[in-house]
């Protein structure tokens, strides 16, 4: 058994051109930059992208601080164009979870912490 790492912030489905689809991921809190005066948006540090991967221990938090799901990452992949969430082509779902229910932390941002190094 390796080292752990807790990685705290926000989940979201990450895409961008080139990635054909989503993954589900959790932006770093410590590469999360607040809104300013010139920036009415949270500026969101490449280098704090984490997109979950097998074994991972995921634990999502609804918005009034109660765990909404924990467990282990466990990803169900999927061809190119075949599945969706919302409207928004993904590669993967959580195996024994409803899509709906996976997705919609992810879609509403909730806060997140992935344990890694527990497999």
């Amino acid at each position: 058994m390796g080292e752990q790492t807790i990685i705290r912030g926000k989940l979201h489905l990450w895409s961008e051109t080139g990635t054909e689809g989503g993954y589900w991921a959790l932006q770093d809190e410590r590469f999360i930059e607040p809104p300013t005066e010139e920036w009415p948006h949270e500026r969101w540090d490449y280098d704090g992208l984490q997109v979950l991967k097998d074994g991972d221990h995921l634990r999502i938090f609804a918005p009034d601080g109660s765990i909404y799901w924990e467990g282990y990452v466990s990803l169900r992949q999927h061809s190119a164009f075949t599945e969706d969430a919302e409207g928004f082509w993904i590669h993967a779902d959580q195996n024994g979870l409803d899509r709906k229910f996976w997705a919609l932390p992810f879609f509403k941002e909730y806060n997140g912490e992935i344990i890694r190094g527990v497999l």
